[in-house]
């Protein structure tokens, strides 16, 4: 399991794409019929900002904005930089006071659509990179929850079922279920996996997550940094529901969202790719 960068991946990408085509216009035909040819793996999304602005995403939200990434104009909330590995990122700032007119906590995110999520017994495959600034507040959990990444339910209410959080213990990034009976009706919420912020430098994440309701069906399995990782309760492979009952789906969303408090926080994201197979991100 290794991580290509941006130039090879998008060359491995067309190769992908070339070689689908190709074997699929030479579908042989025996006694009149066409031989059935496997599916070839497909990527669903992409949300890497190599377009150098927010068009990829369906959804911005900021203080001030909450409408289509194609008309949202840069500002200190979310903006384009260059990056010395991936070319471009997105910078996320949210500063103290910085809810939206639509209430929530203080925000600074872009969010795709549903189908970068999944319905019952679906499986999928995501990468992405998240890096914290250097000044990034390391007692975050001390002053309350955050949230860098995420897949959120289908409905108005609850927690997301599956999210990176800044919020469960200080200096950490950690990979949590919120486990529900039914949107925001709580059961638990483990710590699937943790590491430190490691302020400065990109964390590459490949996931692959199997989308259920159910605790024996559902479940998760991860790379960082393309090195397989155990979880906590040391399987590599968490069997756990990754779906709220009585929804039907998830969608993703990146940047940073919190419960409001005095530190300015920025984070970096870049490379968002969703897929049904691991060989189309």
């Amino acid at each position: 399991m290794f991580h290509l960068r941006p130039a090879l991946r998008s060359l491995a990408a067309a190769a992908a794409v070339v070689i689908s085509v190709s074997v699929t216009a030479l579908a042989v035909t025996m006694g009149g019929s066409a031989l059935p040819i496997a599916t070839s793996a497909a990527r669903i999304f992409t949300g890497d900002y190599s377009s150098g602005d927010f068009s990829q995403w369906p959804s911005v939200q900021t203080l001030d904005y909450n409408g289509p990434g194609t008309g949202y104009v840069s500002g200190y909330s979310a903006s384009i930089v260059s990056d010395a590995i991936y070319g471009k990122a997105a910078r996320f700032e949210v500063r103290s006071g910085d809810v939206p007119s639509f209430g929530g906590g203080e925000r600074s995110e872009v969010a795709a659509e549903d189908n970068t999520g999944g319905f019952e017994g679906q499986t999928r495959w995501y990468q992405f990179s998240t890096k914290f600034d250097s000044a990034f507040p390391q007692n975050h959990a001390t002053l309350g929850w955050g949230l860098t990444n995420q897949w959120h339910q289908d409905a108005g209410i609850g927690s997301p079922p599956v999210a990176w959080s800044v919020g469960q213990r200080d200096g950490y990034w950690s990979l949590v279920v919120q486990k529900q009976s039914a949107p925001g009706v709580y059961l638990d919420t483990p710590t699937l996996f943790e590491t430190p912020l490691d302020v400065g430098r990109w964390h590459d994440v490949q996931m692959q997550i199997n989308w259920s309701a159910s605790d024996t069906a559902g479940w998760i399995k991860l790379w960082l940094n393309g090195v397989p990782q155990t979880f906590t309760n040391g399987a590599d492979t968490y069997f756990v529901r990754t779906l709220i009952p009585g929804t039907t789906t998830v969608y993703y969303k990146e940047g940073y969202y919190r419960q409001p408090m005095q530190p300015t926080g920025v984070v970096f994201h870049t490379g968002f790719r969703c897929a049904t197979d691991e060989a189309a991100l």
